[in-house]
């Protein structure tokens, strides 16, 4: 079972996923900061489209009221990239201060194991607790998700592609996919009394023997993506380093450029200056959700250990009953040691595994972020001549 969401697309994607959201008091506050901010945006864009007698032109929307909405608002780059679009797609009449929802993509907000989602604010990111509200359909929206709140009430809406077996069940053809942690807490859930009772006739040494091998899968997955995580976040603060001691060095030879007449040289200077903060600005937002990542993979760790002992336990329970008397906490955990060795030398060969995936980029966002890039090296080239830091 799998889903997919994607922005370039020309048909409508078949379902729309809602994610209820579970805040706290500050992070409630985080998200009405962030809409009224997105409302004074709506207004900013509304008042550049009447004085430039603009339309549905995304493009010179950007050109005109980025910087500005950037710069008065601090909304996120994204943000505002996808809200000039969303914006050229509404009517002209729109009231902003009835805005209740915001468009987003993966940048601004991610899905973090089976109960949890990080979603970027004004003041950074907030991570909250979830629960899957279903899927209805179809997702009509350009871009891949959006945000509401709606008083109190706050979600995320999807669109996705859901995929299924040709031999699932129709009740399961909905379903997401499985992850680390929904894994680990379903053979959990398999190793309690209640499901080991319920299977007492066919056999329940059988069950706990085939749970405990789905638990060994488990953990050598989980080990897998701890060393690739391992692996990305070396290579992060490696570029991160890089990048910044280039960054650094900038400033001096922009002022040798200027002071030698050479204006042309001080522009690509400026030019590569900006590629360098989106680029670090990009690989420290890359760091903190492989922080998170790394959080959240250490927990599925941990509980699958600790399913591994329960089940080791219940098997030896099983093999060598014990008197109705006894206690059945007696000897938990013995098990483990004998095979603590075996299981360590059967998995350092994941020390070697390297690299991550990467998203392909939308063109479309790409035209725009050119355009704010343009604009901001004639902007910093024009403060430099006046004698102003770049």
């Amino acid at each position: 079972m799998s889903y997919t969401s994607t922005v370039t697309r020309s048909e409508p994607l078949p379902s729309r996923l809602t994610y209820r959201l579970l805040p706290g008091a500050d992070d409630l506050d985080s998200v009405r900061a962030l809409l009224e901010a997105y409302r004074r945006m709506l207004a900013m864009l509304a008042e550049i489209r009447r004085e430039h007698g603009l339309r549905a032109n995304v493009v010179a929307l950007s050109e005109h009221g980025y910087r500005r909405v950037r710069d008065e608002t601090g909304l996120p780059a994204r943000l505002v990239t996808l809200g000039i679009r969303d914006f050229a797609q509404r009517s002209a009449g729109l009231d902003p201060a009835t805005v209740t929802s915001m468009p987003l993509d993966d940048k601004l907000f991610s899905v973090k194991g089976a109960a949890e989602i990080a979603l970027t604010t004004l003041k950074g990111r907030r991570t909250m607790a979830y629960r899957v509200e279903g899927y209805d359909g179809p997702w009509r929206e350009a871009s891949p998700a959006r945000l509401t709140l709606a008083g109190d009430v706050l979600t995320i809406q999807v669109g996705v592609s859901v995929t299924a077996p040709a031999t699932a069940p129709k009740e399961e053809a909905r379903t997401m996919t499985e992850t680390i942690l929904t894994r680990v807490g379903r053979i959990i859930g398999g190793l309690s009394n209640a499901a080991m009772e319920a299977v007492e006739d066919r056999n329940p040494l059988a069950v706990a023997e085939q749970a405990l091998r789905e638990i060994d899968a488990v953990i050598d997955d989980v080990r897998l993506d701890l060393g690739r995580i391992k692996a990305e976040e070396h290579r992060l603060t490696a570029r991160r380093g890089q990048l910044q001691g280039e960054l650094t060095a900038l400033p001096d030879k922009l002022s040798v450029a200027l002071a030698s007449g050479r204006e042309d040289l001080a522009r690509s200077g400026i030019a590569r200056q900006l590629d360098l903060e989106s680029q670090i600005e990009a690989i420290d937002t890359s760091l903190a959700d492989v922080a998170e990542r790394h959080a959240a993979t250490t927990k599925a760790m941990q509980a699958a250990n600790a399913a591994r002992r329960d089940a080791e336990h219940r098997i030896a329970l099983l093999r060598r009953p014990s008197p109705k008397t006894a206690d059945p906490l007696d000897g938990y955990g013995s098990e483990d040691a004998a095979r603590a060795g075996r299981l360590e030398r059967s998995l350092r060969a994941v020390d070697r595994v390297t690299g991550t995936a990467s998203a392909a980029a939308d063109p479309s966002i790409e035209d725009l972020d050119r355009l704010h890039r343009d604009h901001a090296i004639e902007q910093r080239l024009a403060a430099l001549k006046q004698g102003r830091p770049s």
